[in-house]
């Protein structure tokens, strides 16, 4: 008995240690990984948002699951955490993504890629953070392409049209990728995402 307290002790003051790291860290509680998404709205989640005046993509709460597949939420409770946890977080997502600016004639900003390994890489472009951070190099309303899930193409919407080679290769990884999301083009806003085209050949 003696030497069962100590150890229960112990182990109320490990607890204690990383209850305190935690909250000294702002981590208020666990990360369940729960992102909204970008998905193709053929997969029809429970829980899903429409995006306007989309017909091939829709918004769902996921998170990685297994064998590569996305494990999706099905209570409001879980969407409403995913948005908080974006609005805090996004900025340091957008951080830590692979970002490849490409600039043109004057040095003007023609396109920008986001590409990664992540299969909830599309939750870049459904937080608060994006429309802030590339609003001012690309303008406003500048257009998003998603034709896959790690794939994430921007293009200034101001400069006329997407250059047609560059449209037909983006049209062509979404017909082969493992996992495709859209052909459509997006408009950016503050309020969120927009259908304004679709990419073809």
């Amino acid at each position: 008995m003696t030497a069962t307290r100590p150890r229960r002790r112990g182990k109320r003051a490990f607890l204690g240690f990383l209850l305190a790291a935690s909250s000294a860290l702002g981590n208020d509680s666990p990360d369940p990984g729960w992102r909204v998404v970008l998905v193709p709205a053929f997969e029809r989640p429970p829980l899903h948002e429409n995006i306007a005046g989309s017909d091939t993509a829709i918004l769902a709460v996921a998170r990685p699951g297994e064998l590569g597949l996305l494990e999706y939420a099905t209570t409001r409770g879980a969407m409403r955490w995913a948005r908080e946890r974006a609005e805090k977080d996004g900025e340091a997502w957008l951080d830590a993504a692979n970002v490849d600016i490409r600039r043109g004639s004057g040095r003007v900003i023609d396109r920008i890629l986001i590409t990664g390994e992540d299969p909830i890489l599309t939750s870049l472009v459904l937080s608060p953070a994006f429309y802030r951070r590339f609003e001012p190099l690309l303008g406003e309303g500048f257009h998003v392409i998603v034709p896959h899930r790690n794939t994430i193409a921007l293009y200034p919407r101001l400069a006329g049209r997407i250059p047609p080679p560059e449209a037909g290769a983006l049209f062509q990884s979404h017909l082969t990728a493992s996992h495709p999301v859209s052909p459509e083009v997006f408009r950016a806003t503050l309020g969120g995402l927009q259908a304004d085209g679709i990419l073809s050949e």
